[in-house]
Order: C-alpha cells, then structure tokens, then sequence
C-alpha cells in the first residue's frame, strides 16, 4: 500500500529532485523478458526525461522493440539509526529520501531543435558552470557530433513522487531527531534537518 503521507509533492519539488540526481535509471524489458536497469546520465525538460547514448546496441534495440519504459532517480539524505529512537529494537533503522519513478514511452529524438536543446541542458545541468562553447547545430563544432550521437526521451504518462522524512512519526520524535542530526553534523545531516523542520509546519 503507498503512503500517502510520502507522496505530497509540487512541480518545483520535482525539478529539484532531477537537478540533484546525479544519475537515473532505465528499466526496459531484454530480448528474454527479463527487467534490465541501466543506469545513465539524464536531465528533466518539461516532465520528460532525455539521455544521449549511442544509435545501436542493446539499449538501443531494446527500446525500439519496447517503447514502454521505466525511470527512476532519487536523492539520498541522513541514515537514522535505530537507538536514536528505540533502545532494542533493530526495526526503526531508516534512511530519510527523495525519490521519483516514471512510466512512460521511450523513442529517439530526431527534431534537431530538440535535440539541441536537450544536449544543452545536460551540460548545464552536469556542468553549471559553463566553461564550453554553446552547442549549436549550424556551429562546425557541433554538426558532426550531433549527427551522430543519439538523444533519446522518454515521455512521461505517470510520476510519482516520494519524500520520507519522518512524516509517519510524531512531532516530539521529528524534534528529537533534529537534534541528533544537528548533533552528530555528518554528510547530508543539515540537509535533512531542514526537510524535517519543513514537516513541522505542515
């Protein structure tokens, strides 16, 4: 059964969630019927997902077959530890996130505007600061190398949106959690703070 206290979402949540991904999964079906995950560089464009990669192999194929595929990237925060809650019990361990799955329909992007303007956001998504000539079709940088490789997109038919921070316990345990957190002021621990302070005001 899904929570539904995890599943409370905006659009600027979304975005977000894809801008801090640093890498996505595609789940297609193999040529056995089997599940296959692959992971991959992607950037989000108006609820679409878009990736470049080669114009044959596997992937390639597998797509093309099937366009019916799966997406999904999320955003890792604090590891809680059970006796932060419990004294006995291993049950409370959890690890606090941001998760986002999409079905959809897999197909190449032939549209050179597109095109472009996918392979641009990936760079600026990956790499903000710049530090690159624009890409540009007509640009004899470019032409050959957009030529070539493959952009890929999946739209999206269904999104759902995950965000666990605690939203199932009490606000006396979210306080005393934030304590711990702003105590032990490890890897993504203020990070999480304020997503569970965020929970307190709802």
């Amino acid at each position: 059964m899904r929570r539904s206290e995890f599943s409370i979402y905006t659009q600027e949540d979304l975005i977000s969630i894809a801008n801090n991904a640093i890498e996505g999964n595609l789940g297609i079906i193999d040529k056995n019927g089997y599940p296959r995950v692959v992971p991959l560089n992607f950037v989000l464009i108006d609820n679409n997902v878009y990736f470049h990669g080669a114009l044959e192999g596997e992937k390639f194929e597998l797509m093309l077959e099937n366009p019916k595929v799966a997406f999904s990237f999320d955003n890792p925060y604090s590891f809680i530890p059970s006796y932060w809650t419990s004294e006995k019990m291993a049950c409370p361990a959890t690890i606090f996130f941001k998760s986002v799955h999409i079905r959809g329909f897999g197909s190449i992007v032939k549209d050179l505007e597109e095109k472009v303007k996918a392979l641009t956001n990936l760079m600026n998504k990956h790499q903000p600061e710049g530090k690159f000539i624009p890409i540009e079709y007509k640009s004899k940088l470019y032409k050959k190398e957009i030529d070539n490789v493959g952009v890929f997109k999946v739209k999206s038919e269904e999104i759902t949106v995950k965000q666990k921070f605690g939203q199932n316990m009490n606000q006396k345990t979210r306080k005393e959690l934030i304590g711990k957190l702003k105590e032990r002021n490890q890897g993504m621990d203020l990070e999480t703070v304020k997503e569970l302070e965020k929970t307190l005001k709802k």
